[in-house]
């Protein structure tokens, strides 16, 4: 009996398996590790409130999980927003912390908002200058409106492409006639862009 075939077989099915148990590893991995970051961190501060032996194992993760709760609720009222809205202006004018502050905010305004196709825009490809290649990218920008004078030139557009190693990306000004939409949608765009090409859109 030819062996070659089992070996293929067993190889194949343990890859198999490899890859279905590897991603749901290192999601609990993350998981309690960020569990456990906040347990840690929110623990410093009841410390500083609540006597030890009213500590339970665990509440801080609560303590924190209530706090993330309810500033999403804060995010409701009218007068609420206006507040945090101007709260975040004066944040992002403070030197140095505004600069670390204001990218991470508008990533995460970005990518946590249900409005995120709007946000982003329409996919398309780049055609990369000199060569035979494209990318993929949405279109952030299609008029100077909110821009400084002269920033946009006439006949071009802003096109955000997402890196993959999903942390950041570039934000190119590019000829109109550079770039090709592309029947997808935002969502299955950035997947495709995270993964780099492995999540194919569906048709």
């Amino acid at each position: 009996m030819n062996s070659n075939p089992v070996r293929k077989f067993i190889t194949r099915t343990f890859l198999k398996g490899l890859s279905v148990v590897i991603p749901i590893a290192v999601a609990i991995y993350v998981i309690i590790w960020l569990a456990n970051g906040a347990e840690q961190v929110v623990r410093k501060f009841l410390a500083a409130v609540l006597p030890e032996k009213y500590y339970l194992p665990g509440l801080g993760l609560v303590v924190f999980a209530t706090v993330i709760f309810f500033a999403g609720l804060l995010m409701y009222p009218w007068i609420t927003r206006t507040f945090l809205g101007k709260f975040d202006s004066f944040l992002r004018k403070i030197p140095f912390l505004g600069t670390v502050y204001s990218p991470v905010k508008d990533l995460m305004n970005l990518f946590g908002g249900s409005d995120m196709a709007k946000k982003l825009g329409q996919p398309v490809m780049i055609r990369i200058p000199n060569t035979n290649m494209e990318t993929l990218g949405f279109i952030t920008k299609k008029d100077s409106e909110g821009l400084p004078e002269g920033f946009l030139p006439e006949d071009h557009i802003v096109v955000y492409v997402q890196w993959s190693s999903q942390v950041g990306g570039y934000c190119f000004i590019v000829p109109r006639d550079h770039v090709r939409p592309v029947n997808i949608t935002v969502e299955e765009g950035m997947r495709w862009a995270i993964t780099a090409g492995l999540s194919a859109p569906k048709d």
